[in-house]
């Protein structure tokens, strides 16, 4: 039954592939991973069990080691290994499998060889390489290029029922058919069966790396409570570094499950390990930040968690070595790249959006014009979009803090024309590879706005002063949660500011309510804490103060 939907891939496909009738193994290699030495075939990674139909037994480990990467998610780790593998074997089917899962977007600077290898993956699929189980991994990719995510996550599901104690199948089944999350947080149906299917497998496989993986990776990415993750996702988070203790995507995805969490100092020891490893790891393969993505992460996180810890300062010199790093103008199109112009070089301005004072405002706005426009590739790339409407948006604050409503007015109209402008260039940011990085700032942009709404607003009397309240409630909708391996692009929870507006209207109640709700967001935030204390102070709960107060000095110890 496999062979026949094999045989069913759509004539598009086909068609691609009756061009590489002289193919070149070098065609599915990019020229940056050519330059490198061959990754190390290194033991301990690979514990899910895949015969691989080769001549060639360095091919079968490489194919092996891919499959790990691509479970860790480590993806260019994961190409590395797979281009290893077609070289030692051309014929190797899942090598090229593994490029095209691995390459999986689009518009990357690494699109060519990805779609070289979708053809040869389609050509040696006609030619009946590989056994049933492999030729439906490769239809099931196929499926991902011409239907989808979901499609392809169906045909895995198939090949899953075919060979059920195949694991690696029922894994990508379950990640591919994920539908996400409702409005209210909740799991629609796709994703609560695959939710279901992974935590089965768990129970199943529970000293699987890769199992382990799959399952901490889809419910960090979830907006769950902490104290669920504490229960459900910690103890698996802290094995896979328990399994692999110099892996640095291990230690940056226990990073972000133990800040998600609330526990900042040890999310923050954790990250520290993750950039030591990672730039080990660099250096010992002579691979650069452009293609080691988690590197810039776990540095972002790193400047987030200082901040949470109340140590701001210390947040500083890390923003600064990041906003002032420059991109080499023909590496723009690489994920390290796009993450560092868009997420890298804000993350000092946005750490500031919960300062309170126009001297650090103003260092914010002076970090983000530490490199010239030029150095910004605005041919290339729309970041400094992102970095004008951040610009803007201090200028509104500091002019409110001068109380010159009549400049603060007028800014807040020319930074709606800059989110404006920025929420205008979907469809030219769909053909970069910046697509995830322009969703997360025209978010972050929306977020803002309604905040800033609601600080002009509450300059006003009467009505309109308590319309403010309405326009920070949609900033506390709107703010999401954590997710791809990032820390919240705004570290403060909406709740905070909205609290904040509480206490100076006088009511300490409601501005108790919303710092403890805050809290859920943002478990243990140290100044969401302070402002907490502060609405405790006002209600005259001086002993629940004192101990929220023991509580902020054990955290910021």
């Amino acid at each position: 039954m496999m062979l026949k939907r094999v045989c069913a891939i759509p004539l598009g496909i086909i068609c691609l592939a009756g061009a590489q009738e002289h193919f070149e193994v070098k065609s599915v290699v990019h020229p940056v991973v050519a330059k490198l030495a061959p990754p190390k075939l290194v033991g301990g990674l690979s514990d899910t069990a895949f015969a691989v139909s080769t001549t060639s037994a360095k091919a079968s480990k490489h194919v092996q080691l891919g499959i790990a990467y691509l479970n860790a998610p480590w993806d260019f780790e994961a190409y590395r290994h797979f281009c290893a593998a077609a070289q030692a074997d051309p014929d190797c089917l899942m090598a090229y499998w593994g490029i095209t899962m691995s390459l999986a977007g689009r518009n990357h600077e690494f699109r060519r060889q990805r779609k070289a290898a979708i053809e040869r993956m389609v050509i040696l699929l006609e030619a009946k390489k590989g056994v049933p189980l492999e030729q439906g991994y490769a239809y099931a990719a196929a499926r991902l290029i011409t239907d989808g995510v979901r499609s392809s996550g169906e045909a895995f599901q198939a090949v899953a029922r075919q060979f059920p104690n195949d694991v690696q199948s029922r894994l990508l089944g379950n990640f591919l058919t994920r539908d996400g999350f409702d409005g209210n947080g909740e799991p629609r149906i796709g994703q609560q069966r695959a939710s279901d299917s992974l935590k089965k497998m768990v129970e199943e496989n529970p000293d699987n790396l890769s199992v382990i993986s799959f399952w901490v990776t889809s419910q960090s990415e979830s907006p769950l409570k902490g104290e669920k993750l504490r229960a459900d996702v910690l103890p698996y988070a802290r094995k896979l570094v328990e399994k692999q203790p110099e892996s640095p995507i291990f230690h940056l995805v226990l990073t972000h499950v133990e800040a998600k969490c609330g526990n900042a100092a040890l999310a923050l020891a954790a990250c520290q390990k993750a950039i030591d490893f990672y730039e080990n790891y660099m250096n010992a393969e002579g691979v650069s930040r452009y293609d080691c993505d988690g590197w810039v992460r776990a540095k972002i996180y790193q400047a987030n968690l200082y901040t949470v810890l109340g140590h701001y300062e210390k947040s500083l010199p890390v923003t600064e070595e990041l906003a002032s790093l420059k991109v080499d103008p023909e590496r723009v199109f690489s994920r390290g790249a796009s993450l560092l112009m868009w997420e890298g070089r804000t993350m000092g301005a946005r750490l500031t959006m919960g300062r309170s004072s126009r001297e650090e405002w103003s260092a914010a706005q002076k970090q983000l014009e530490a490199l010239s426009d030029e150095e910004w590739h605005e041919d290339k790339s729309f970041a400094a979009v992102y970095r004008d409407n951040l610009a803007f948006y201090f200028g509104v604050r500091k002019a409110l803090a001068a109380n010159d409503f009549k400049v603060a007015e007028g800014l807040f109209g020319l930074l709606i024309q800059h989110a404006q402008s920025l929420e205008g260039m979907k469809d030219a940011v769909a053909k970069t590879s910046s697509y995830s990085d322009w969703v997360r700032a025209r978010d972050t942009m929306g977020v803002a706005v309604l905040e800033l709404r609601g600080m002009l607003a509450m300059q006003n009397e009467g009505a309109s002063r308590l319309g403010a309240i309405n326009y920070i409630k949609g900033a506390v909708e709107r703010q999401g949660s954590p997710t791809n391996l990032l820390p919240a692009a705004i570290d403060y929870p909406m709740q905070a500011r909205l609290g904040a507006f509480y206490l100076a209207l006088g009511e300490p109640g409601k501005a108790a309510l919303a710092y403890r709700e805050g809290l859920d967001f943002r478990p243990n935030h140290v100044s969401v804490l302070e402002g907490y204390r502060n609405a405790l102070i006002k209600l005259d709960r001086k002993d629940t103060a004192e101990q929220i107060q023991k509580r902020i000095e054990l955290i910021k110890d």
